[in-house]
């Protein structure tokens, strides 16, 4: 599980494992298709697996940190505002696609059918 973890979050192709999974670094759509073994990578959609997940991964840590903060140091509403909002975008945005790549890694690992199926109809419009 950690090897696939620390997979995920090179952010590649679950198919070769080389070619890149998003256009960009800060790209939250996969690409069309693998740049190495072309395999259709925007059909495999994660759906809101990832946003779910990261929803109770920053319930469970950013919560509980904001409560503690505010039993220790009682800092002002508006900074707590303005500090948390921050930290929980750049979270949002710098896991959100390593958790697509993860559950792209597991869709293919255990429904491999799926993604053969893809393939052989790209195959047949070529």
């Amino acid at each position: 599980m950690l090897e696939d973890i620390l997979f995920a979050l090179k952010r590649k192709c679950p198919v070769c494992r080389t070619g890149e999974l998003f256009a960009s670094r800060f790209s939250l759509q996969p690409k069309e298709t693998c740049d190495i073994c072309d395999t259709p990578l925007r059909k495999q959609d994660v759906g809101d697996g990832a946003a779910v997940f990261l929803t109770f991964l920053l319930g469970f840590t950013i919560i509980p940190a904001a409560l503690v903060w505010d039993a220790v140091s009682s800092p002002p509403m508006w900074l707590q505002a303005i500090v948390w909002t921050v930290v929980m975008i750049v979270v949002i945005f710098g896991i959100t696609p390593s958790l697509k790549a993860y559950i792209m890694l597991l869709q293919y690992r255990h429904r491999k059918s799926e993604w053969e199926t893809l393939e052989k109809s790209k195959r047949k419009k070529d």
